[in-house]
């Protein structure tokens, strides 16, 4: 699972979080996956972490994620699915995840 892989590269490179996460291993782990300082971006350009996606993204293929589990887990999303500027594929959900926090960005840059 892609959880599990980036948990693996992260923990054979823990250059990127060691020194920010601190606490018990369980807390660290919490941490690495769900921190809001996100130490896990530096591993999402790692060969195993582009694989381990790119299968996620092809068991979902082109079907339509239902609203209810897209609310569960990606309720930020549902105003743009019901607006249709964002259709309910795995693809289309994680580019206008990463584009909502881009937007969030640009807004408190000013930009």
């Amino acid at each position: 699972s892609l959880p599990a892989v980036m948990e693996r590269i992260m923990l054979a490179s823990p250059d990127n979080w060691q020194k920010y996460y601190p606490g018990t291993p369980d807390e660290q782990r919490v941490q690495r996956h769900f921190s809001f300082s996100d130490r896990i971006r530096y591993y999402w350009p790692t060969p195993e972490a582009q694989r381990a996606t790119r299968t996620l993204l092809d068991v979902f293929g082109d079907k339509d994620i239902p609203r209810p589990l897209i609310g569960q887990y990606l309720g930020h999303l549902d105003a743009e699915i019901a607006a249709g500027r964002v259709k309910p594929l795995a693809h289309d959900l994680l580019i206008g995840s990463i584009t909502r926090v881009l937007d969030i960005y640009a807004d408190a840059t000013g930009q």
